[in-house]
């Protein structure tokens, strides 16, 4: 396990100013200082031998996680009016979540810099796989969570060793994520800043790879349907998709969705500012929050994508549909479906449109 040695520095996604390697979990200090949160995307030297894409870390701690399957869903593209339709199945990595991708690069990054500990706060997923691969690492994990977190997800991070302190909404964490990572010497697993700038970019590195698995097994399609709360899966898989058409893989980028369960991106789109706050109330608990970031934002704006606003209703429905198709999703994930028939009302979606839905999470654990 060792740093990618063609890492030749990390540039803000913002104002586009170069940092030498190292751990940036609050973004281009730059920036920060001016009082917008931007994070670092990671550059690489050229290699033109190598078609792979570059992450951070090589020959991480993995428990096996990528790879993830793609189902065609013929029915379901015909039901919807468009051209094809996949799921591509994030629940089938080791925890049940798209989450391990990040946490293999992010807890070995943690290992290579020398922490002992990590600290994250999380509603559930990204709590279960960081304390998983932090068990792997043999680092100790403190998780933030907030009071209504999911019984199950709250059992599975105790089995793997994580410490966890409850807060009584999702902003009060921060705080106390905040002090262990700057005063204590924990590595930063997650946001932790308000306004959010997102996860420490080596670990959002780790969500690149779908956009390759992606292509491989359909090509590369019209639009990414993506449920999404501070972006991190949103970003990496745009950034997965910019390095293929950087390489000339791909002759065009396929437009990023986001989904939310209340209008936040959409108005912070139109605000042309990621750094409101816009509450809202939802069973949708992983995509859940009154914040968005600027990587979000910019995902959409450079591929083209939209936010596309779901009820808890309407993702319920969704759910159904895909548990009828022997497939469990919760309800956050099931949105993705839900946002099909909205974008195909709108005109952004017709017959010809090839869609892939992130389906992020299972609904073994609510």
């Amino acid at each position: 396990m060792q740093m990618n040695p063609r890492l030749s520095g990390l540039r803000c996604i913002r104002c586009a100013s170069l940092w030498p390697p190292g751990d940036y979990p609050e973004g281009c200090p730059s920036c920060l200082a001016a009082g917008h949160p931007a994070t670092l995307e990671c550059d690489y030297d050229a290699c033109d031998t190598d078609r792979a894409i570059p992450l951070p870390v090589l020959t991480p701690i993995t428990l096996g996680e990528g790879a993830t399957p793609h189902l065609e869903a013929t029915d379901l593209a015909l039901a919807e009016g468009v051209g094809q339709l996949w799921l591509k199945c994030e629940s089938a990595n080791p925890t049940g979540s798209h989450k391990d991708r990040m946490a293999a690069q992010l807890v070995s990054r943690a290992r290579l810099a020398g922490a002992t500990r990590v600290a994250a706060a999380s509603s559930g997923n990204a709590g279960v796989s960081l304390a998983a691969y932090c068990a792997a690492a043999g680092l100790q994990a403190d998780i933030a969570i907030t009071r209504n977190c999911p019984p199950l997800q709250r059992e599975a991070m105790q089995r793997f060793g994580a410490k966890l302190s409850a807060f009584e909404d999702s902003l009060a964490r921060w705080p106390y994520v905040s002090d262990l990572c700057r005063n204590h010497g924990a590595f930063a697993g997650t946001n932790y800043l308000n306004p959010p700038v997102g996860t420490h970019p080596y670990g959002v590195e780790g969500y690149k790879p779908i956009a390759q698995e992606i292509l491989d097994a359909c090509g590369t399609p019209t639009d990414i349907i993506v449920p999404t709360a501070r972006g991190d899966l949103l970003w990496g898989i745009f950034l997965g998709w910019q390095h293929l058409l950087q390489r000339g893989r791909i002759a065009r980028l396929p437009r990023l969705h986001a989904v939310e369960p209340y209008a936040r991106l959409s108005r912070a789109r139109a605000a042309g500012d990621a750094r409101g706050l816009w509450e809202g109330v939802t069973d949708q608990y992983s995509i859940a929050g009154g914040t968005c970031t600027l990587q979000s934002l910019e995902a959409m704006s450079r591929s083209g994508g939209t936010p596309v606003e779901v009820s808890d209703a309407a993702a319920a429905q969704a759910q159904q549909r895909l548990e009828r198709k022997g497939i469990s999703t919760e309800l956050s994930s099931a949105a993705a479906l839900a946002a099909v028939s909205r974008l195909r009302r709108s005109g952004v979606l017709d017959a010809e449109s090839s869609v892939v839905l992130i389906v992020t999470s299972d609904g073994r654990r609510g």
